[in-house]
């Protein structure tokens, strides 16, 4: 017993379901209309003192068929109104994902400019902090307190990427 056929009473006859309330509206053979409880497809059916009625001329059937794609227009634009903060969300991290593959994370380091007494060197491939101090002379602490080596970081260095270091 799975179909109306099987489960409603004699001439009814299932017409409608409204999401929001989940209640489904029925029509008996004489055009009154009735709901279920909300979340109940069967069971006690409800008179809403509504009637459907089947004297429909044609006027009638074209403004019905106009309401119809308002409706439809409408529901489009609800829809696309609630996706467009998703669509907001993807740009943003597509736009950052471009902007750490196209610049790296330290975009700002490549650029950088030394202070009198300190020269620009380019990071190359096995480059670290510790060894660039070490051949340098100086600690990493102090490495990383000359002006336009901030924010820099010792994990996350990148070939070619720049750094201030003593004479």
């Amino acid at each position: 017993m799975d179909s109306d056929a099987e489960r409603l009473p004699s001439g009814f006859e299932r017409i409608g379901y409204d999401a929001d309330t989940q209640t489904y509206t029925f029509r008996d053979a004489d055009g009154n209309i009735y709901e279920s409880e909300p979340g109940n497809r069967y069971g006690e059916l409800r008179a809403t003192g509504e009637r459907y009625s089947c004297d429909v001329d044609a006027d009638a059937e074209a403004n019905t068929g106009l309401l119809q794609n308002e409706a439809v227009k409408r529901g489009d634009r609800v829809a696309a109104r609630m996706m467009m903060p998703f669509a907001l969300l993807v740009l943003v991290v597509l736009f950052f994902v471009a902007r750490m593959v196209l610049f790296g994370s330290g975009g700002a380091a490549q650029g950088v400019s030394c202070d009198e007494g300190y020269q620009r060197i380019e990071i190359r491939q096995g480059d670290t902090c510790w060894a660039i101090a070490k051949v340098r002379g100086v600690r990493v602490d102090e490495l990383l307190k000359v002006h336009g080596n901030e924010g820099l970081e010792c994990d996350r260095l990148r070939v070619g990427q720049g750094i201030c270091v003593p004479n």
